[in-house]
């Protein structure tokens, strides 16, 4: 694992926050278009019946709307993360973390994730590693980093094309799923799988079988595109091959609803959240309706955070809104109801 400097590390994340509020890093392939939910006139049950908790990972939250991963590891992502865990710790959303592995080779961030945890004690987090970080990282290193938040998982993010087009990449994937494998048998939290907006095929789905893993997170083609970001990175340092090779690479990937299609005719031993594209409730709703267990949200949330906490709740509670008048216009009492009633239209 190539050794970084803390400020060459806050510097890079700092770049990723200026360039996630750049339109261009956003796919905006209304993919769900396609995806009809099935309307029932006579639903049966009364709207006020709806009830949109989940249980998540042993845990039972508000609603099966997450926070995906973002932003970790200097000094405006504090402040955005402390927002994020306050508006999780009262909406009762699961808040997925951005990437910790500056704590794998320096402990200089243990005591802010401990101080957020304190401040919001009742939050509940999942912690954020690389695999390419995590093959050659120690199970004491990864459990301390487990600790530093009381994580109730680790994600693992999985992110070939990012690391081959970031200037600092550490492009090695070599003895991943093994590593995956490993972990989950050895760690005291379970483990979730994620991509970071280039999706997972079905070859990829199948691998992961009999790994021990409890989710796979689809985090698909349809989103933010960290491949574009990395470009913009590249184009700002005129790191010519670089930027480049992101224009080439910047509609690779497998989109969320196509992997979510592919559900269909697999048998899977672990659960399956959705992510990438995903921007309203309906868009939720669409996801549960094809398998899905949760479905995430990243680049939305982080621009209504950057105007303000009011900002924020007000977005997050109308997703729960438009969650509820899409299971209810199904006659869905709840999130699991909701499962099989789609239909593919074939039109976007």
């Amino acid at each position: 694992m190539k050794e970084e400097t803390v400020n060459a590390f806050e510097s890079r994340k700092k770049d990723h926050i200026k360039h996630c509020l750049n339109e261009s890093v956003d796919v905006s392939s209304d993919q769900f278009a396609s995806i009809r939910l099935t309307h029932q006139a006579l639903p049966e049950i009364n709207f006020d019946e709806v009830d949109i908790q989940a249980n998540l990972l042993g845990h039972t939250f508000s609603s099966p709307i997450f926070i995906s991963s973002m932003t970790a590891g200097h000094t405006q992502g504090k402040d955005i993360n402390q927002l994020l865990a306050k508006v999780c710790e009262s909406k009762n959303w699961l808040f997925n973390v951005g990437s910790q592995r500056h704590q794998l080779q320096n402990d200089s961030q243990v005591d802010a994730w401990q101080d957020l945890k304190q401040q919001f004690p009742n939050v509940k987090m999942a912690a954020n590693l690389g695999l390419s970080q995590l093959i050659d990282a120690d199970l004491k290193s990864v459990e301390s980093v487990l600790n530093s938040i009381d994580a109730l998982a680790l994600i693992i993010h999985l992110n070939p094309l990012q690391e081959a087009l970031q200037m600092e990449g550490t492009p090695n994937f070599k003895g991943g799923l093994a590593k995956i494998k490993t972990l989950a048998e050895s760690l005291s939290v379970p483990v979730v799988v994620k991509e970071t907006g280039c999706g997972f095929s079905v070859d990829t789905l199948r691998s992961l079988i009999g790994s021990g893993i409890q989710v796979v997170d689809l985090a698909g083609f349809g989103g933010t595109h960290w491949g574009r970001v990395e470009g913009l990175r590249a184009s700002d340092v005129q790191e010519t091959m670089m930027t480049q090779l992101s224009q080439t690479f910047a509609n690779w990937g497998v989109p969320t609803v196509e992997s979510l299609m592919s559900l269909q005719s697999l048998s899977l031993d672990y659960k399956v959240w959705a992510s990438g594209g995903v921007r309203s409730g309906l868009d939720v709703a669409k996801c549960l309706a094809m398998g899905a267990e949760a479905a995430g949200i990243a680049r939305p949330i982080l621009l209504a955070a950057l105007k303000g906490e009011q900002d924020l709740l007000d977005l997050m509670s109308f997703y729960e809104q438009e969650l509820r008048v899409a299971l209810f216009c199904t006659g869905s009492a709840g999130p699991s109801e909701i499962k099989g009633k789609w239909k593919w239209t074939g039109t976007n």
